[in-house]
């Protein structure tokens, strides 16, 4: 992306710290509209880190974040979710008592219920809003393919359709960008498959995807930019082929290079 193309998430000179230890070191990071990154690196490299910092869950030490042209350092993650910016975890975290149709309607914002008056004085309203919730919930499960698990527990899911359903919960925002970590650990490679199927078909929807992997083959296969990180830097940025001959980032993490 060329420094006049407007970012859609921007991190300047991004610092973080854990007492002594600086976890994310000066990291400046662009990410192009409608684009899908991959963001490695080896355990440690400070990925997780700069993710919590760019969603507001860890506060930085230095530098800011711009999403969608405004400066949101700072931001508490409700707000910064609100914007349109949004995150799964790597370990998922569903309402696990809960239906999957329901984890699906309590992830929608903007509910009329949530105040205090609303309920009492416009309950047509409320009504109206579930209504139009609840068809988002189930346009969401049958394009995620949870629909036929759509009433059982969330906590009786298998790991693969538990990612699917972080990622279910996260589209009821209808986010402008998707931040995944580790979308495909611990998943068998048929629902991995079909995980990354969705994300391109969301891709081609113009969302934005960030994602944080260790799966080589997803990240040379289906990622636009690769951008490794190691001691909390950035030490590579650049497309499958580069990334495959840099030989920074192949002694820091691959340690040899991916067969395409």
């Amino acid at each position: 992306m060329s420094q006049s193309e407007a970012a859609l998430l921007e991190t300047r000179s991004v610092s973080v710290s854990f007492g002594g230890f600086r976890a994310v070191r000066d990291v400046s990071l662009r990410i192009s509209p409608g684009s899908i990154t991959g963001l490695i690196g080896p355990n440690g490299a400070g990925k997780s880190t700069l993710f919590n910092t760019i969603v507001g869950e860890r506060k930085c030490d230095a530098g800011n974040v711009r999403f969608n042209g405004q400066d949101v350092t700072g931001l508490p993650p409700d707000a910064i979710y609100h914007r349109g910016l949004a995150r799964t975890f790597q370990i998922p975290r569903p309402f696990s008592a809960m239906s999957v149709f329901d984890n699906l309607m309590l992830a929608a914002p903007d509910q009329a219920g949530e105040t205090f008056w609303v309920p009492l004085l416009a309950r047509n309203s409320i009504r109206a809003r579930e209504r139009e919730i609840a068809e988002r919930a189930r346009e969401i499960l049958a394009f995620t393919t949870l629909d036929s698990v759509a009433e059982e527990a969330a906590g009786k899911l298998s790991g693969g359709q538990q990612k699917l359903l972080e990622l279910a919960r996260v589209l009821m925002s209808t986010p402008k960008m998707i931040m995944l970590d580790e979308p495909a650990a611990g998943v068998n490679p048929t629902l991995t498959r079909l995980l990354v199927e969705k994300i391109e078909q969301l891709n081609e929807q113009g969302c934005t995807f960030l994602i944080i992997e260790h799966d080589m083959d997803l990240v040379m296969r289906h990622c636009h930019l690769i951008v490794g990180m190691a001691n909390g830097q950035i030490i590579f940025e650049g497309d499958a082929a580069a990334a495959q001959s840099n030989e920074t980032l192949l002694n820091a993490y691959l340690g040899a290079t991916v067969d395409e």
